[in-house]
């Protein structure tokens, strides 16, 4: 073992003791313990170290095992001089089912200087540059918990951090993939303690039979309450972790909603002070959430009709192509345009043409898969992209159940007279599959660069758009993919 990786203990060589007698007889009495053991000696130092936690005199620190031996950081009340000690039998003692330490609060404003200045510049992680150097708002949520869960390691220095969903129930799948592969280490607890009530869950060791441990702040009684909520069964990790520590990403009823793990090969490794950091760390990833949420809402959404934009569906296009050929499975891109549209501003006015232009963007998207993509390209004109894996067979069942429901419908519009009046619209469909209907002339060993991929997109946009002109020839009200 080199010399930096050496532990430095305190070394208990003497006692000093002072004889209670008068002023004029007090002696000191000094006694010397090295003829003891080694190991009694330490034992001796942890024993009195323990004893004066409870006087105000130490404050435990940290606690953690190096080579398989445990060590306990103490620090000196009212400063910052610290020293270690080995511990004793009593550190792996079971802890009580309650027990109360100063604010977990007062560990907050203790983070150093680079996880505080990381954390307020968070937000740049929003965006992102492309190959082009061109700076963008990152709306794949997917990306943004990611650099979360980076951003976690770095600042808790742990061994490793997870992120799993806790929504249940939506339809936009989006947001409900987990970030991290697996499960929760604990889904009931998780989805309870966490998820419900946003409190914070720490296991001291998952190898030995204990509690797990709620961390609850009593600023009534200027004290953090650490609360036995469940038995802890042993439950080896095959990676070697000990320890494990949770709290709340995201808030509850959103699609933003995880479970944020941290875990460390050291038992005992999350104590008030790191507890207290991951609560810092996943109320700002909360925070950069939320931001993502409103930011997307301004540059990904159409304003009038609630769908996604035009730029959006170029990004997301992009990456369905992507994936399509990554995996070798079939998507389809698909152009709707409103039949006779300029009839319903001619004759009830534009107004009336916006409440259309809703209730239609609402009816396709509502009636697509979860996992496809519904944009307003402009004016009456909107795109599909219907998500691998979609055969042609499929792709037509849907775009003719979607030109079926709208001939259906009858959408309440105001008039020119302030009378509502009841509309009647068709729509043509154009379709383009991919890979089937493009040339795709690359070298699949080295994939698709991004020129590759604009390329792809135009040739399927020029496809489709071909196919939906021919459906206008043919009479409106239906749809068109090559060959038909």
């Amino acid at each position: 073992m080199n010399d930096p990786q050496r532990i430095r203990t305190a070394f208990l060589s003497s006692l000093s003791l002072h004889e209670a007698s008068p002023e004029d007889r007090k002696r000191f009495i000094e006694l010397t313990l090295r003829d003891l053991g080694e190991e009694r000696r330490d034992l001796l130092a942890f024993e009195i170290a323990e004893r004066l936690i409870p006087l105000g005199v130490l404050e435990r620190v940290d606690r953690f095992q190096r080579e398989g031996r445990g060590y306990v950081r103490y620090r000196v009340a009212n400063s910052e001089e610290s020293f270690l000690l080995p511990a004793g039998e009593e550190a792996g003692a079971e802890e009580p089912l309650v027990r109360a330490t100063r604010p977990h609060w007062h560990a907050r404003s203790r983070l150093l200087y680079k996880s505080l200045s990381h954390l307020i510049s968070v937000e740049r992680k929003l965006f992102t540059r492309d190959e082009r150097n061109a700076e963008y708002l990152q709306t794949d949520a997917g990306d943004i918990l990611r650099t979360i869960l980076a951003s976690a390691r770095q600042i808790l220095e742990c061994d490793d951090a997870r992120l799993y969903s806790l929504s249940r129930g939506l339809d936009d799948t989006r947001f409900v993939q987990p970030v991290s592969d697996g499960e929760p280490w604990n889904r009931a607890l998780a989805e309870n303690w966490i998820g419900k009530r946003g409190i914070p869950l720490y296991v001291g060791d998952v190898t030995e039979r204990g509690f797990v441990h709620a961390m609850v702040d009593a600023e009534a009684m200027d004290a953090t309450m650490h609360l036995a909520v469940a038995p802890s069964e042993p439950r080896p990790d095959p990676e070697g972790y000990r320890s494990v520590a949770m709290a709340r990403v995201g808030e509850p009823g959103s699609p933003f909603l995880f479970a944020l793990e941290a875990w460390s090969r050291s038992p005992h490794f999350f104590t008030d002070e790191r507890v207290g950091i991951l609560t810092v760390v996943a109320e700002h990833a909360t925070d950069l959430l939320n931001t993502l949420k409103k930011l997307g809402m301004l540059v990904m959404i159409d304003e009038l009709t609630g769908v996604y934009n035009r730029p959006y569906f170029g990004r997301q296009l992009d990456h369905e192509i992507a994936r399509a050929y990554r995996e070798g499975r079939p998507m389809s891109l698909v152009i709707v345009d409103i039949d006779d549209f300029k009839r319903v501003n001619d004759t009830f006015g534009y107004e009336a043409g916006n409440v259309v232009l809703r209730e239609l963007s609402q009816t396709l998207a509502s009636s697509l898969r979860p996992f496809d993509t519904v944009a307003r390209w402009g004016g009456e004109e909107f795109a599909l992209i219907l998500s691998a894996e979609t055969t042609r067979a499929e792709a037509r069942e849907i775009c003719d159940r979607l030109r079926a429901k709208v001939q259906n419908m009858a959408i309440l519009v105001p008039g020119l007279d302030g009378r509502e009046n009841a509309v009647r619209l068709t729509i043509s469909l154009g379709g383009a599959m991919f890979p089937a209907d493009v040339p795709l002339n690359v070298d699949r060993t080295r994939g698709l660069d991004r020129a590759g991929r604009e390329k792809l997109a135009h040739e399927l946009w020029t496809r489709a758009n071909m196919n939906l002109r021919i459906s206008k020839e043919r009479g409106k009200n239906q749809i068109t993919y090559a060959g038909e």
